[in-house]
């Protein structure tokens, strides 16, 4: 089966406004050369483009399956557009409440002093001294975070434009050594098949640069990004969201020790590593 892809990589700005949006040429452009890069799209697949929507409009059919990286209504309405197979998708409610940084958040804090807070005085409250990662509710390849220490003027109109779009997770600032992921899918009956973890190089502002197959995890460390990719798997189902996710984990650096937060987000949606930890693409 090959597949046509709509490749919006910026889903979380659709989920986050609650109206559906339309990514620029350049943008799309850019998008594919990633996507290539990652080997998201494969051999026989195509990436849905105006032409392929302007030809299904004067009847053109195409024997191939949409598939989305994330399979919001505005890439489903592009998949029909464009006159390809739409698949069954989570309802858009459904990718909001599970793409939420809250959802992660109430699963349990898994870095110490980090909370979810829903206020711009909590989160005053919290941020009055140390240094720490501010995430919005929802964001992509390094988008909506914020490193604070001594509050500013633009901190605060940050953080308060931050409550307008769903709160923020608070997090010290913590040195990241390397940066890892497990991948999975789950079936619209609730059943998960889970792939290998991944280590992973993102930039500074957390962007993916590349990931590879993790080799160099401890027993220890390897175990709990799968439980925590089970316990991820479990909830999500019962949220009703079925489909490709992935759980991202860190290992950082506490004085001389060295500890390991296995999970910092969850993406219910495709993510970069998924055809290295995954491998399959048919999902």
């Amino acid at each position: 089966m090959s597949f046509a892809w709509v490749l919006n990589f910026d889903a979380e700005d659709e989920l986050a406004s609650a109206t559906a949006t339309t990514t620029s040429r350049p943008m799309r452009a850019r998008f594919e050369a990633i996507a290539a890069r990652a080997g998201i799209v494969g051999a026989g697949d195509v990436v849905i483009d105006d032409a392929w929507i302007r030809n299904a409009t004067n009847g053109e059919r195409h024997e191939f399956l949409g598939r989305a990286w994330c399979t919001t209504a505005s890439a489903l309405a592009r998949m029909r557009a464009a006159g390809v197979t739409v698949p069954n998708a989570p309802r858009m409610e459904v990718l909001r409440r599970v793409n939420h940084r809250l959802f992660c958040a109430e699963l349990g804090q898994t870095l110490p002093g980090a909370v979810f807070v829903a206020s711009a005085d909590e989160c005053e409250r919290v941020v009055r001294s140390g240094a720490w990662l501010l995430k919005r509710a929802f964001g992509f390849a390094g988008r909506g975070r914020r490193k604070v220490a001594t509050l500013t003027v633009d901190d605060a109109r940050w953080i308060e434009a931050s409550m307008r779009a769903g709160g923020l997770q608070v997090e010290p600032l913590v040195a990241i050594d390397r940066d890892y992921a497990i991948h999975g899918v789950i079936a619209e009956d609730g059943a998960l098949t889970l792939g290998v973890p991944t280590a992973q190089r993102c930039d500074e502002h957390g962007a993916w640069i590349a990931s590879e197959r993790a080799t160099d995890l401890a027993e220890a460390e390897r175990g709990a990004l799968e439980r925590e990719a089970r316990t991820v798997a479990r909830a999500l189902a019962d949220a009703a969201y079925f489909g490709p996710f992935n759980v991202d984990a860190y290992r950082w650096r506490d004085g001389d020790a060295r500890r390991f937060n296995p999970r910092s987000e969850i993406n219910a949606r495709y993510s970069m590593g998924f055809m290295t930890g995954f491998g399959d693409r048919s999902h």
